[in-house]
């Protein structure tokens, strides 16, 4: 731990400072690393100085370019002590969690020796909270600077060196009042966290010292918070030209990852390119809130010409689909059946029978190529008993 910390000190020395013999008591490197060009222990210090190089030397990790950019961008927000909000928008599935746990392991270790106090909050604490914590420890095992010296008290706080980081959960009714994020204020999925628990409890959490503020997710309506902080880091980068949106579609994960393209084109022919799945978590597209997932283009294809039917015709499939709804509580108490009991909540939901015909003929101009289901009747029970 003692050779760890010594690096870790070694990392904020100056370059112009930064010799081959100000870092003696720095550990050897480490074997597999014997063959790297780098000649003094100084260019090897100067060198891991960078978020892609630390993962890949220590960590085993090498990030794709994508990830590299935003990872750097945000560790140097947070070591120039610049207080940006950051907002990483990647499609699902295409190493956001990774960055962010090789994110944590460098700051930890950067900051081992002189102190720092990092919080992360995910919508969830369970399972949300919980995975982004064994992601990390998985990180920190894997590193072979920092596999033997991390501590984790208190089931959510880790600790290496005197750098400490802290995950949180953001549902509603947390308290999570009186956490400090003097160093990093990290928000995980923040579409799915709520504007008025951020803006009353979480970021005044960084107010002390301006920290660096990231907001990780996806896209999806217009009226999120991860939306509103996306609208305002624009408008900053347009006033003094420092980035601070690394927003990406599918597309520039495929030019890394051939094989993620062809999930994602999968997944396209399956659905659509216009379903707001597809469009908001692998195109980084917004939804607007006011139309949904039932735009007027959309309820058009939902809607046909033909006429209601009560029989069979020959040849023809259909099928019946049953939506189960709970029984009134009333009527569950009335064990006459005689339907003459009033509902104890006329409001409820309702069990509906809805009879199709299936038509699997491949439909031209058709999107998925999926068989169409023509409604032909529809029957409804509201409360009555199973």
């Amino acid at each position: 731990m003692d050779s760890a910390l010594a690096l870790g000190t070694c990392l904020h020395i100056p370059d112009s400072s930064l010799r081959a013999d100000s870092c003696r008591r720095t550990p050897d490197l480490p074997e597999a690393q014997s063959a790297w060009p780098l000649q003094t222990r100084a260019n090897f210090l100067r060198s891991l100085r960078t978020l892609g190089v630390y993962s890949r030397v220590l960590g085993g990790v090498r990030l794709r370019a994508y990830q590299d950019a935003a990872g750097e961008a945000i560790a140097r927000s947070v070591l120039e002590k610049r207080g940006l909000s950051i907002v990483v928008m990647f499609p699902r599935q295409s190493g956001k969690n990774m960055l962010q746990a090789q994110l944590e392991v460098y700051l930890l270790t950067r900051f081992a020796r002189i102190g720092a106090e990092m919080v992360k909050f995910s919508p969830t604490y369970q399972p949300q909270s919980l995975n982004a914590m064994r992601r990390l420890e998985t990180a920190l095992q894997a590193n072979w600077l920092t596999r033997d010296g991390w501590k984790k008290s208190a089931g959510n706080h880790y600790r290496f060196g005197s750098a400490h980081l802290t995950f949180l959960s953001a549902t509603p009714e947390s308290n999570v009042v009186g956490a400090t994020a003097s160093t990093l204020l990290q928000l995980d999925e923040a579409q799915d966290i709520g504007i008025e628990k951020y803006d009353k409890q979480i970021a005044p959490m960084a107010a002390s010292t301006n920290a660096t503020r990231v907001f990780w997710g996806t896209a999806w309506t217009t009226h999120t918070l991860l939306a509103r902080e996306l609208r305002l880091a624009r408008q900053a980068e347009a006033r003094d030209g420092i980035r601070r949106v690394f927003c990406l579609g599918a597309e520039a994960v495929r030019a890394e990852v051939p094989a993620y393209g062809l999930f994602v084109d999968e997944q396209v022919a399956r659905l659509g390119r216009t379903h707001p799945m597809v469009r908001s978590q692998y195109f980084g597209e917004e939804i607007d809130a006011e139309i949904g997932l039932f735009p007027p283009a959309r309820t058009g294809l939902m809607q046909g010409s033909h006429r209601t039917q009560s029989a069979p015709e020959p040849g023809k499939t259909y099928a019946l689909l049953v939506d189960l709804a709970g029984e009134d509580e009333q009527l569950r108490a009335n064990p006459t059946g005689d339907g003459d009991a009033a509902l104890a909540n006329p409001g409820r939901d309702s069990t509906a029978i809805t009879l199709v015909q299936v038509d699997s003929r491949a439909r031209a101009g058709d999107l998925t190529g999926k068989p169409v289901y023509r409604v032909l009747n529809r029957e409804l029970w509201t409360g009555e008993k199973h």
